[in-house]
């Protein structure tokens, strides 16, 4: 994440990105902070600031594992599906994480939180209240044209590669070495739970529902044994 900002500050500013302006972080979200300019060098958020801001949300909403890398396929899929003109920059990276985060919950968790409850899930400093949190979410839908769905193939490549980088930095430790392999199971399920969501979605869209729960599919999700994924189950996925 910090990675994409630090990318996006280099690049001159997009006229079109007006069109997404409601992902700017707002002042009155942020208690106690001032805006600074978006050029400013100083603003970019440090690592630790990212990762505490995201592992604040993700302990206090309760959020599965598989809801990371899920968040991350998101804010990158809105990179791509606007051309750029939306990217995670330093004035809108903690409202676009925050509604990739929810989204995410939502999609995969059986047991998600309602947005009121998201609001009272924030880190210290900073507060999005519901009304916030329902523009946000309407908004991240809009960007995506509802396009929620995860293919197993595309969550495969982003858990190896995470999980590569991981390793390879040694910011995972030996937790990393020791998790359990991706399964097919899961893999496939997820892409289940997330093509049902976007289909509840569509068909909701005309009013503009913003729902409060995942699509719970708690039957679809067991597995009596689990199969190790491996490289060559990705490209037959």
């Amino acid at each position: 994440m910090r990675t994409h900002i630090l990318s996006s500050e280099e690049l001159p500013h997009d006229s079109g990105a007006d069109e997404f302006r409601i992902f700017n972080d707002l002042e009155e979200d942020q208690e106690g902070r001032r805006s600074k300019s978006r050029n400013s060098r100083s603003s970019v958020p440090s690592f630790d600031e990212v990762t505490k801001f995201y592992r604040d949300i993700f302990y206090k909403a309760q959020m599965e594992s598989d809801s990371i890398i899920m968040s991350l396929i998101y804010i990158e899929r809105l990179v791509k599906k606007t051309g750029g003109k939306l990217r995670p920059r330093c004035d809108n990276w903690r409202s676009l994480l925050f509604s990739c985060m929810i989204l995410s919950s939502k999609v995969w968790d059986d047991l998600s939180m309602w947005n009121v409850d998201f609001s009272q899930s924030c880190p210290p400093g900073v507060a999005f209240s519901l009304q916030r949190i329902n523009e946000l979410e309407l908004a991240v839908l809009n960007a995506l044209s509802f396009q929620v769905k995860v293919p197993a193939s595309e969550y495969a490549k982003y858990y190896f590669l995470l999980r590569s980088m991981l390793i390879k930095s040694g910011l995972g430790g030996d937790k990393v070495i020791a998790l359990d392999p991706l399964d097919v199971m899961t893999a496939r399920q997820l892409q289940q739970v997330s093509s049902q969501f976007e289909n509840l979605k569509l068909g909701r869209r005309a009013g503009s529902t913003v729902r409060s729960q995942s699509v719970n599919l708690s039957s679809t999700k067991k597995s009596s044994g689990k199969v190790k994924l491996g490289l060559e189950h990705v490209v037959k996925m």
